[in-house]
């Protein structure tokens, strides 16, 4: 056994020498979740940065500088490059995943799990949370990142919160899916007993056909809700 290794890694070593790339085959982990990049693009970027890949000898393949450019682009998180003693170079990666998307005057773009700032792109709209308003009036998005992963972490306020807004004076209100109320949250300070106030109402206080007879509801004051009646 101690000399037939030796012996299989040297031939395995001679024959790699004489293998050529003969293929690429990307695999994009989450593309039924997020459609910003596909297999075929990467290919096609893959081949337009490294022409020489194909037909040449696999060993020449820059496994590395193809993962460090490939997460250059800004929709994708993870990526492993290697290839097989067959001559395929495969390449996996994973995309980042938006928590929400920012409207701050002219400008917009997402914000992914993370919490860092991602592009728009023209081939792909993710449907999430939407943040508006005076958002350039903020000294900091730490607060509505927050409640935007309490949102997205929780089944019924994913479904039922669509849009938060930041008023001038840097309250917040939230807008939601069912019912055409108004929901004025005040500061984020304490926003999940807020939310934890305002699934009380909506699962006790309130029969869903009463949801739509509110104009407003106000969560701002200690130990209250305020419902205003259209």
């Amino acid at each position: 056994m101690i000399a037939y290794f030796p012996v299989l890694y040297a031939f395995v070593s001679k024959s790699k020498n004489r293998v050529v790339c003969a293929d690429i085959s990307v695999a994009v982990s989450d593309s039924t979740e997020s459609g910003f990049v596909h297999s075929q693009q990467i290919r096609s970027l893959l081949l337009n940065k490294y022409p020489k890949i194909l037909g040449n000898k696999i060993e020449t393949v820059p496994c590395q500088d193809i993962e460090q450019f490939l997460k250059k682009h800004h929709a994708i998180k993870v990526c492993e490059a290697y290839y097989t003693i067959g001559g395929q170079l495969n390449v996996e990666l994973s995309q980042r995943k938006p928590l929400c998307r920012v409207f701050s005057g002219y400008d917009s773009y997402y914000i992914d799990e993370d919490g860092k700032k991602m592009p728009l792109f023209d081939n792909y709209t993710a449907h999430v949370l939407v943040v508006s308003g005076h958002v350039n009036k903020l000294d900091s998005l730490q607060h509505v990142i927050q409640l935007a992963r309490y949102i997205k972490a929780n089944e019924f306020w994913d479904a039922q919160i669509e849009q938060v807004y930041v008023e001038s004076n840097g309250e917040f209100t939230l807008a939601p899916r069912v019912g055409d109320q108004i929901i004025y949250m005040g500061k984020l300070d304490d926003f999940a007993r807020k939310m934890e106030k305002l699934y009380a109402l909506y699962t006790k206080g309130l029969h869903p056909r009463e949801w739509n007879n509110y104009s407003k509801i106000n969560l701002k004051f200690e130990g209250q809700i305020i419902c205003t009646k259209k």
